[in-house]
């Protein structure tokens, strides 16, 4: 029987082969034993692959309620954080490059229980701003998300804190006299512009700097997923663990 035509992108067996081990209710694992962790993992990855409303999840995934509860569970429990963590497997830190890139917010996202999440209103509607830092390959390595309005440079500290680089990159919106000495601080030479303000102009070296198109390849990577692409989730943790499983995808799929 042929594949259905919404399954052609269902996870290969190399990729499910490096997932596996590590998902909760497996055999040996703490807890009761799942059965259909493969089936909920290309549920999860077909909503944030469609931007489709958890409620048009095909049937042959299973039921799309509890498909929902599961995925609110793991990302509360940290499951999908945690898993990018371990798929991050020797990451090149020759380079550490740091940007930040606006996703849209649908109409559907907003007015959260609360108050929205996480998104502000710009020139082209509400907005949600995702912070990203890659490493010399232009692999994910981390990601924030903060209103559309924020400013890069305030999520720079939190993006490279705890790494261990040879080079900071990043574009002269990052030019700030903290961002500069934390870098400094974990022993990165900083590859950053300054600003045509700051009095006394700094070198850097301009030839790597043009390395920095790797990020832009990557934001375009992330949203090759119209969950990434848009944001649909009025929960800022809900958009933030969409952007945790497009990465966990990613360095699943390196061979």
């Amino acid at each position: 029987m042929p594949t259905p035509a919404h399954r052609r992108h269902d996870i290969s067996d190399a990729v499910w082969k490096k997932l596996e081990p590590h998902l909760p209710g497996r055999e040996g694992s703490w807890g009761g034993i799942a059965h259909d962790n493969r089936r909920f993992i290309d549920a999860v990855f077909w909503i944030m692959r469609t931007g489709a409303p958890w409620r048009d999840l095909p049937p042959d995934f299973g039921g799309w309620s509890n498909t929902h509860r599961r995925f609110i569970r793991w990302r509360d429990n940290g499951v999908w954080e945690r898993l990018l963590e371990i798929l991050i497997d020797e990451p090149d830190f020759e380079w550490l490059m740091i940007d930040a890139s606006h996703c849209k917010v649908h109409p559907h996202a907003a007015g959260a229980r609360g108050g929205n999440q996480d998104m502000s209103r710009t020139k082209g509607g509400f907005n949600t701003k995702l912070h990203l830092a890659v490493d010399a390959h232009g692999m994910p390595v981390r990601a924030l998300v903060t209103q559309g309005t924020t400013a890069d440079c305030t999520q720079a500290v939190a993006l490279i804190d705890g790494f261990a680089a040879g080079k900071l990159l990043a574009d002269k919106g990052y030019d700030a006299d903290a961002i500069l000495v934390q870098a400094e601080r974990q022993g990165m030479i900083s590859v950053i512009p300054p600003r045509k303000n700051r009095k006394k102009q700094r070198d850097y070296d301009k030839e790597l700097y043009k390395a920095r198109h790797l990020i832009e390849n990557a934001f375009l990577h992330l949203k090759r997923w119209r969950g990434i692409a848009t944001r649909y989730a009025k929960n800022a943790a809900s958009f933030l663990a969409a952007i945790h499983i497009r990465c966990i995808f990613l360095w699943a799929s390196v061979s």
